[in-house]
């Protein structure tokens, strides 16, 4: 069950990508500042993501307030990201590939773990 959970996890996580970045590079192309884009491409992100995940990873039905944990899960997956690669590019001076790439990990397994043991509770 677990195992299931985490490979549907990533499959979604790559159709997010894809559809996040997606979006952001097309709100660019016509136009809007990338600032904005890049914050309505998590947006979607985000929404689609909770949709995928609730559907189809975790099998929950979903509520206003299991949509408000995710974000918050979200939030706080991006800010240990965003922590991780501060202090191993800027403190360690680890190569800042790596550093996103090891900062990308930090987000996934703690997004993972935040939806299945605080948003959707197994």
């Amino acid at each position: 069950c677990k195992m299931r959970e985490i490979i549907i996890y990533g499959l979604v996580g790559v159709v997010n990508t894809f559809v996040g970045l997606g979006s952001v590079l097309a709100l660019t192309y016509f136009g809007l500042i990338a600032e904005m884009a890049n914050f309505l491409g998590y947006v979607i992100g985000i929404c689609l993501s909770y949709f995928l995940n609730s559907k189809f990873t975790f099998k929950a039905k979903r509520s206003a307030l299991k949509a408000l944990k995710f974000t918050i899960a979200m939030g706080i997956a991006y800010c240990l990201n965003l922590g991780f690669l501060t202090v191993s590019y800027r403190v360690y001076d680890i190569d800042v590939y790596l550093a996103q790439c090891l900062s990308g990990v930090i987000y996934t397994i703690s997004g993972f773990l935040l939806c299945r043991y605080f948003v959707f509770l197994k």
